[in-house]
């Protein structure tokens, strides 16, 4: 798991107020508020709301304070939802809906004329805006405590989800959210939904296509979708070299292997010295029952790198798949004279061709000394061949390796 990206926010110094006389008083509220009284704040703020006189003008239209006692109340039942005090979470369980809906009503009453309804202890207005910010931030501690310390995914991502109330376009939290959060809540199709958002905003971590990749192969089990996100991230990300696996692996596991050969030899034609594109022509050449053609670019990837291991391992069965052709031809034939001599003919061929495979074998075993495979089959050629002290030591080999009783 990447680290996770935490928001940089300047701490503002807010929430914490005080007075005990419940009466209608936004002032008041905020006191107790800035005294983190939350007691105190919400039983003001609640008759302050609920006041017609105070909330309602003579005429019958909101007041004046309308707008600025909601958004109050907001912020009161945000403290709550974000508070550490057990004894103020029983007075409020979950904060978060009210609070929303007083800023909404807030927002309806004010229409964005009022650029600040609070002001910093030292008296000075403090923004909207930058209230949403410092609320943004303590809904977003809460969630990262809860992914980290407590391990409570669902709780993470709500959280999250809270944090973007009041900063919907941030690319971090938008990132959190989709990369991180959502999936540890297995919140697939909201993790889409805001990876989507991401990138739409500017985003630009490649990781959030891998983690959309993810989702729609592993989880949604929709290849179809996978692939196409696949796609996509050739397209971002061209210089990518890890990218167009993506695409190969969906092509394969949709058993498309054309489409997947002509995704690699543009790779391999685009740069020369890409020793896994032709590691991979030579596996799908295989797969597509063409032999000579996947020997082919097993040898230019190997001449890239003499010491990869994965295209001499993919040559080496090759010659040997041709040597086990003639060997099968002896297995079907009877005990009669004629199938006898028939045997004898097809082993001389069988042995010219184990002769052939050993070679790429033996260095295969040079690269990967204890591979089980490679030995396996060292073992049987050996044996096929004849040769007593290679079996033996090859016998031994396994022995200490645990792949031999």
């Amino acid at each position: 798991m990447k680290k996770i990206v935490i928001m940089l926010i300047w701490a503002v110094p807010f929430l914490a107020f005080g007075q005990k006389e419940i009466k209608p008083s936004i002032a008041n509220a905020e006191k107790a508020l800035r005294a983190n009284k939350l007691d105190e704040a919400k039983a003001i703020i609640d008759v302050t709301t609920t006041n017609q006189e105070f909330m309602v003008d003579k005429k019958g239209n909101p007041s004046k304070n309308a707008a600025k006692a909601w958004y109050m109340k907001g912020l009161v039942y945000a403290a709550f939802d974000t508070t550490k005090v057990t004894s103020f979470k029983s007075l409020v369980a979950d904060g978060f809906p009210i609070a929303k809906e007083s800023f909404e009503k807030a927002k309806s009453l004010d229409k964005g004329a009022t650029a600040s309804f609070v002001n910093d202890p030292m008296g000075f207005p403090m923004m909207n805006q930058q209230v949403d910010a410092y609320l943004a931030q303590s809904y977003f501690n809460v969630a990262i405590s809860s992914y980290q310390d407590e391990k409570n995914y669902k709780k993470a991502f709500e959280y999250t989800e809270r944090t973007l109330y009041f900063i919907p376009n941030d690319t971090s939290i938008l990132m959190n959210a989709g990369i991180f959060f959502g999936p540890a809540a297995e919140e697939w199709d909201k993790s889409l939904g805001y990876i989507n958002s991401y990138i739409e905003k500017g985003g630009t971590s490649p990781d959030a296509y891998i983690m959309k990749f993810s989702i729609y192969r592993d989880n949604l089990k929709d290849m179809d979708g996978a692939l196409k996100v696949a796609q996509d991230m050739v397209k971002k990300y061209p210089n990518n070299p890890e990218f167009p696996k993506y695409e190969l692996d969906m092509y394969v596991k949709m058993n498309k292997l054309p489409e997947a050969k002509e995704v690699m030899l543009k790779q391999a034609t685009a740069n020369p010295n890409d020793k896994e594109s032709r590691y991979f022509l030579g596996v799908i050449s295989s797969e597509l029952k063409q032999p000579e053609e996947a020997k082919k670019w097993f040898e230019e990837a190997i001449k890239l790198d003499s010491k990869y291991f994965e295209p001499q391992l993919g040559l080496a069965e090759l010659f040997y798949l041709e040597a086990k052709v003639e060997k099968d031809k002896m297995n079907q034939l009877g005990n009669s004279k004629d199938d006898l001599n028939k045997k004898i003919a097809i082993d001389k061929v069988y042995q010219e061709k184990l002769r052939i495979a050993l070679p790429y074998w033996e260095k295969c075993e040079k690269l990967s000394p204890d591979d089980g495979k490679v030995l396996d089959v060292l073992y049987m050629i050996y044996n096929d061949l004849e040769m007593t002290a290679q079996v033996t030591r090859i016998e031994k080999r396994m022995k200490t390796l645990g792949l031999l009783d």
